[in-house]
């Protein structure tokens, strides 16, 4: 069921800003659901939710439609709103659907990468390692978008860019949910600076081969955590 377990805090009721209220609505939710407030299977109920939130039910449907765009809510007719079942058949999907589209897209993308990208990319890098120091996890998920896309946006291929995206925010869920990207920080960045290094050094194949492993690794490593949780 949502969270509004005995041992769950109420969600706080909407405050009012420039985001339209079904995407503050959407917020909310998807932060439950990332913070694991909610988990795979729980089914959202509606009306405690408008409630909870001091909302009508209207934004609170768009809101909904809006996360099974992203991936992490499935909505059932006659039965209602479900967080999205995880498992390694939908991981497997997603992880090389990226390694296919992004690794074309990094291929095409080095030789439009300017010195001004390079140094956006180096500074993001540093970001990143201060992040995880901290363990901000949070911090570090918006760096890591900020630094893949700024190498992908240099192709000018809107089209593609929307399907990474898409395909990024459908993996947030596993990506949040074990944090494994935390666990191996130091792993992380060098992949990261090697990336930049190929890229600098104009070798579309060498840089297309490391993100390729980059995905790769990150989806091992999901499986292993995947694993250890169903108990395999």
């Amino acid at each position: 069921m949502y969270a509004y377990r005995p041992e769950k805090e109420p969600m706080n009721q909407i405050q009012i800003t420039n985001k339209t209220l079904a995407a503050q609505v959407q917020e909310r939710i998807r932060e439950a659901i990332l913070n694991r407030d909610l988990t795979p299977g729980d089914r959202i109920d509606q009306a405690k939710l408008a409630e909870s939130l001091n909302v009508s039910i209207v934004p609170v449907r768009e809101a909904l439609k809006g996360l099974e765009s992203e991936g992490l809510v499935s909505i059932i007719p006659r039965r209602g709103a479900f967080v999205t079942e995880i498992s390694q058949e939908h991981l497997d999907d997603l992880y090389d659907a990226r390694q296919i589209i992004e690794g074309e897209v990094i291929f095409h993308a080095v030789q439009h990468l300017v010195d001004a990208d390079f140094a956006t990319l180096h500074e993001l890098i540093q970001q990143m390692e201060t992040a995880t120091k901290a363990n901000d996890i949070r911090l570090f998920m918006s760096l890591n978008r900020q630094f893949h896309m700024g190498i992908y946006q240099a192709l000018g291929n809107r089209h593609l860019i929307q399907t990474i995206e898409s395909l990024w925010e459908r993996s947030e869920l596993y990506r949040y949910r074990y944090m494994f990207v935390m666990h191996n920080a130091d792993l992380v960045h060098q992949e990261h600076r090697a990336i930049v290094r190929a890229c600098e050094e104009r070798n579309p194949p060498k840089a297309k081969e490391l993100a390729i492993q980059h995905i790769r690794n990150t989806q091992l490593g999901l499986h292993r955590e995947l694993d250890t949780e169903l108990g395999k």
